[in-house]
């Protein structure tokens, strides 16, 4: 049986901010859970306030039920603001609130990621991380964001910074190890 030849491993230096984690929540939750974007959320509730309010002219018998689908109709359209305005916010502060109880997450950090694994050391850890623990593993143009694994639920590896070949040969690792439930979020991402 020959030995499969795996592509080299890339090292790089990172300090990741609460941007960078931010981001790398948004994407992840973006291709995690598909009916929790914003768009589609903001959607359900306009497509509910259309059909509320085209429900006035059922009422044409009974006047005094006319406010009931009129009312349903703004509450559904302050939901749908509520969702495309406040859900990047929400979602700000959850990420905020979970990186002040992992301040470790946040500490300059060596990384080397392999065909199968990523490897961190800080000053105050140091953990390997296999690809087959995380359920799916999102790129953007700044990071790559992995997320299920078992010592960090979201790993993340910033590409910012790195010249152009070894951002493309992260890419290619990331790409190999997560094949099937890796996906590519391309442009100024979400918010």
């Amino acid at each position: 049986m020959t030995k499969q030849e795996h592509p080299p491993a890339v090292e790089t230096e990172q300090t990741l901010t609460a941007e960078d984690f931010i981001e790398a929540a948004a994407a992840a939750e973006y291709f995690a859970h598909p009916m929790r974007r914003r768009s589609v959320r903001a959607a359900i509730c306009l497509t509910a306030a259309a059909i509320s309010a085209s429900l006035v002219s059922a009422c044409g018998r009974h006047p005094e039920l006319r406010p009931l689908p009129i009312w349903a109709a703004a509450i559904l359209l302050l939901l749908a603001a509520v969702f495309f305005f406040g859900q990047p916010k929400a979602r700000a502060r959850r990420v905020l609130a979970w990186l002040g109880t992992c301040p470790l997450a946040g500490l300059p950090a060596k990384v080397a990621v392999r065909a199968d694994c990523v490897a961190l050391e800080s000053r105050c850890e140091k953990m390997t991380e296999y690809f087959t623990d995380f359920s799916l593993c999102v790129e953007t143009d700044r990071l790559v964001a992995a997320v299920g694994g078992r010592e960090r639920n979201l790993l993340v590896v910033k590409k910012e910074g790195l010249p152009p070949e070894r951002a493309k040969a992260l890419s290619g690792l990331f790409r190999y190890g997560f094949d099937g439930r890796w996906y590519r979020l391309s442009g100024k991402g979400v918010s």
